[in-house]
């Protein structure tokens, strides 16, 4: 999908309709254009780069390439290479976007391959008030999308931080099950992609901060500067969510072992019961006819009222003393 806002020498701005419309538009001096363009084409990414005249190379790597992000400067614009983050939906994994960004003196364009919040938000943005957000320069408007992209950041480190108290109160069940362990590691993968995802932001974000780039304005330098604390404190999060699934973990077995621990108590228990029961029934059920009472009509009945008494004392017992 192609889009792209464009603001003239002499103030007014539009939308650009088609890469045919593009290129005329393009030249034009004092123009400043933001070109964006999702799941491109071969055939797309080869017009573009007629029309930008932007380093081949750095076109190809826009694809599903090495996924990591990068940053390189060129004589005249600055290419980068990020990812941004979403929420999965239920039942699939946190997986980052990537997104490719050219930012030149009186241009922006940007690649990726799957529908991102942040570019949708930015051209709702533009079809409103283009000619104010692109006056500010190119520059400006990348800084918004990464300023948005941050912010998501956050959002789903929330989103993550609400799964993980969940489970710290599922844990604490008495009836909490083995499944909770599959869940524990899972989102420990996953809070380590996101981890990494905002580790490598943060790094790309630092350089430009500082200002160590031309094609950035040095008045954007403090704007960064924060971006870049705001996903140090995504970071500082994540270490701690994922520190407190270790503590789900620990809850769960520990609950396994209490529970066990009760099972092998009470069973421990009954086993001593029936222990005098069985004895008695060992010893009478031997084939001697010198015991007592083995030739009585009602010996039978008496020793099974005595082993009945003796189980029924023992079981008395246990319960006094809360062993049962």
């Amino acid at each position: 999908m192609f889009t792209a806002f464009a603001r003239f020498a002499d103030g007014t701005a539009e939308q650009i309709a088609s890469l045919d419309v593009l290129g005329p538009a393009w030249a034009q001096d004092g123009v400043t254009v933001w070109v964006d363009l999702e799941a491109p084409t071969p055939e797309e990414i080869e017009q573009l780069r007629r029309i930008s005249a932007l380093d081949g190379a750095a076109l190809d790597a826009c694809g599903r390439g090495d996924p990591r992000p990068r940053i390189e400067e060129f004589e005249h614009y600055l290419f980068l290479v990020m990812y941004g983050a979403f929420a999965p939906r239920e039942g699939t994994e946190f997986q980052p976007r990537r997104v490719a960004a050219f930012c030149g003196s009186r241009f922006l364009v940007t690649i990726h391959h799957e529908p991102l919040r942040t570019i949708a938000a930015m051209r709702e943005r533009c079809s409103k008030i283009g000619h104010q957000i692109l006056a500010r320069g190119p520059d400006f408007v990348l800084y918004d999308i990464i300023d948005m992209m941050v912010d998501r950041y956050v959002e789903v480190t929330e989103h993550y931080e609400r799964l993980v108290e969940h489970l710290e109160e599922e844990s604490l069940d008495d009836d909490v099950d083995a499944g909770i362990v599959q869940m524990v590691s899972r989102l420990h993968r996953e809070l380590l992609e996101l981890r990494r995802a905002a580790t490598s932001k943060r790094d790309l974000i630092a350089p430009v901060a500082k200002g160590e780039f031309d094609h950035i304005s040095e008045n954007l330098g403090q704007r960064f500067t924060r971006l870049r604390d705001h996903l140090v404190n995504v970071i500082d999060t994540i270490g701690t969510l994922r520190d407190r699934l270790d503590g789900v973990r620990d809850n769960y077995h520990s609950a396994l072992a209490t529970r066990t621990s009760e099972v092998m108590r009470v069973l421990t228990g009954y086993a001593a019961i029936l222990l005098p029961i069985s004895a008695i029934a060992g010893v009478y059920g031997m084939n001697l006819r010198s015991w007592p009472g083995t030739e009585h009509p009602l010996g039978f009945w008496i020793v099974l009222a005595f082993m009945a008494a003796v189980g029924a004392t023992m079981f008395l017992y246990f319960r006094w003393k809360r062993w049962l």
